[in-house]
């Protein structure tokens, strides 16, 4: 054989050797490979959790050999099966993907807030569960109903018993006795005024700023009175939604109250009072809020004030719902670079809202000294103030530096 011919096949067999020690490396890294996969998820016991519970994909992950991309937040607001995927790096530091089932239920009963005692006028011709606040964390239309006979036309008391269930068989019951009367003489409790200056007195210290928040109900206003008098913020009402399901509409001493409060010298909030029943409104006026303050530097947090509770059973929503709604409005303010809030009294910051969920809360708390336990950087202690530079009741607030 020629010496030519030797060295080629010399050469071949070189490489098929080469070859063969690769696809057998190969072979053996895709083995082991696969081991590490079969073996590089463990998961915990429990795979149940809360509809709208605030969880995470680690929060599902006994072990995992391997580093998570990224720990993603699992939107828990449909009920049922889901399948949760998630990116990883390998402990050869390669990306990989596994997924795994979660069961998401509701095991949480309604809510209803309600007084022992409801009082309607002789011949009262609307559905009274309407006057009772209930709704559900997950449902938007609980079955509601009322047990017991009552008539409407004839004065007397009557023992009965409200009842709302959801769909995932969760039952609340209250009983509460309706009366009928001939001339409905609830009285309402006139709170005490409040001086501004004496509020300084007992409020203010280092760690504190006093102000006001107004709207078109305290008319004209003189923002260098009121800046005198000691107040350091204002927060105006840009604006309102007319009602559920219509427009927004600017608050019509909107511009000359922020012109004239920019000019005095005082810090600047905002609110918007929604009647929003979907996050798509919510978009809508967050983005309306956003156009109609461009020309202004705006040092405060802007709030969603949503407060129709008396009608709240005619919404059809949830709670969920109804907080998802709020962080839209407060999350498309963010993406602007503008802070949002969310506005809401003690009663319901502790029973419909998820004040954990929210950066800022604005209290309102209408007490000498609020017991409200969680953050908030807004309070707003009463109804009844007065300032020099407007003419009537006004808002007082205090603002926690911390």
């Amino acid at each position: 054989m020629k010496k030519g011919k030797k060295i080629i096949i010399s050469v071949i067999v070189i490489l098929m050797i080469i070859i063969a020690v690769i696809g057998i490396m190969i072979f053996k890294n895709i083995q082991e490979e696969k081991k590490e996969d079969a073996v590089a998820l463990t998961l915990k016991e429990n795979l149940t959790v809360e509809f709208g519970s605030n969880v995470k994909v680690s929060d599902f992950i006994e072990n995992l050999q391997g580093e998570l991309i990224e720990d993603n937040k699992i939107d828990t607001g449909i009920l049922g099966t889901k399948t949760v995927t998630f990116d990883y790096k390998s402990i050869r530091k390669k990306k990989k993907t596994k997924s795994f089932e979660i069961n998401i239920v509701d095991t949480i009963k309604p809510m209803i807030y309600m007084d022992n005692t409801i009082s309607v006028k002789e011949g009262y011709s609307k559905d009274i569960i309407n006057l009772i606040f209930s709704g559900d964390n997950a449902d938007p239309t609980p079955e509601r109903k009322i047990t017991g006979d009552y008539d409407l036309n004839t004065v007397g008391d009557y023992n009965l018993t409200f009842s709302i269930k959801d769909k995932s068989g969760n039952e609340e019951k209250r009983d509460f006795v309706l009366k009928v009367v001939k001339e409905n003489n609830s009285k309402t409790t006139k709170m005490k005024t409040v001086a501004f200056n004496d509020a300084l007195q007992k409020y203010k210290n280092e760690n504190n700023k006093l102000g006001i928040d107004v709207s078109q109900w305290q008319g004209e206003i003189d923002f260098s009175k009121v800046k005198e008098a000691g107040a350091e913020f204002v927060i105006i009402r840009l604006g309102y939604q007319k009602d559920y399901d219509a427009g927004d509409v600017i608050d019509p001493y909107f511009a000359q109250n922020i012109k004239n409060a920019k000019e005095a010298g005082l810090d600047v909030g905002l609110y918007f009072y929604s009647y929003a029943k979907t996050k798509e409104e919510a978009t809508r006026q967050a983005n309306f809020v956003i156009e109609n303050i461009k020309d202004y530097k705006i040092e405060l947090p802007i709030a969603f004030d949503w407060e129709s509770w008396n009608s709240f059973v005619k919404c059809n929503i949830s709670f969920y719902d109804l907080n998802q709604i709020a962080h839209t409005f407060v999350d498309t303010l963010s993406e602007k670079g503008y802070k949002g809030s969310l506005y809401g009294s003690k009663n319901y910051l502790q029973r419909v809202w998820y004040e954990d969920e929210f950066e800022n809360i604005w209290l309102a708390h209408y007490t000498d000294k609020t017991d409200y336990d969680k953050k908030y950087f807004l309070w707003q202690f009463c109804s009844t103030g007065k300032i020099n530079g407007i003419n009537g009741d006004v808002d007082i607030d205090i603002l926690n530096y911390n």
